[in-house]
């Protein structure tokens, strides 16, 4: 449930300043007193493991929308074995390995690609391209005949498993995904945050007790 703290969220949670490293695991102590169960195997046990396990059995091999730009271990694979990885334990095609977060929204807003709903509309991004004011881009190299402008979604960044928390910590006021879950599937957030004891996930006690315990303000 938990992703990297930032800088301020470390002092916080009175982190010593030699263990406040994105790679220290002193931030995450306090979970070893957790009264539930907590593992990151998820996506292991219910995608990898079965993407695997078909690959195998029909000597298929997968095509995905992969981009390096995701994560530093994305970055690196792609560093290595480029778009295609035919020498790996798992051979994979990842044809859109350099593309980027604003190829995806430019390509779709060009072609007008239908999108789910979640994600809302794609829309000019003038409060980002206020930040970047006065650094160059590919229009003052001549490389491209006009400006590009930043887009943006007006509801979600991205989808995934809708039920993880991974660094829901580090979202802003009033964006958080079980925010936005309570607005546009009340259904299912009332069964993510229903006491187990009554046939819920009881998302709710166990997000108190980490707020509580981690000095964090995951809202929902």
């Amino acid at each position: 449930m938990m992703g990297i703290l930032t800088k301020d969220q470390k002092i916080k949670a009175n982190i010593p300043e030699k263990d406040r490293s994105q790679f220290s695991q002193t931030k995450y102590k306090f979970f070893l007193e957790a009264p539930f169960e907590i593992s990151q195997k998820c996506c292991s046990v219910m995608k990898k493991g079965p993407a695997h396990k078909y690959a195998k059995q029909t000597g298929r091999k997968p095509i995905t929308a992969q981009m390096a730009s995701e994560s530093r271990l994305r970055t690196q694979k792609w560093l290595q074995n480029g778009c295609n990885a035919f020498n790996t334990t798992y051979p994979i095609s990842n044809p859109m390995s350099f593309w980027t977060e604003q190829d995806v929204l430019l390509y779709i807003k060009l072609n007008n690609i239908p999108i789910c709903s979640v994600y809302g509309d794609i829309v000019q991004d003038y409060e980002a391209e206020g930040q970047l004011e006065g650094q160059m881009d590919l229009a003052d190299y001549g490389l491209l005949d006009k400006e590009i402008p930043l887009l943006k979604t007006t509801g979600c960044d991205r989808t995934g498993c809708m039920f993880c928390g991974y660094g829901c910590h580090l979202e802003k006021p009033g964006e958080g995904r079980f925010e936005r879950m309570k607005i546009t599937h009340p259904k299912i957030y009332e069964y993510v945050f229903k006491p187990e004891s009554e046939g819920g996930l009881g998302y709710k006690d166990k997000i108190d007790w980490i707020n509580e315990h981690g000095n964090l303000d995951i809202r929902y």
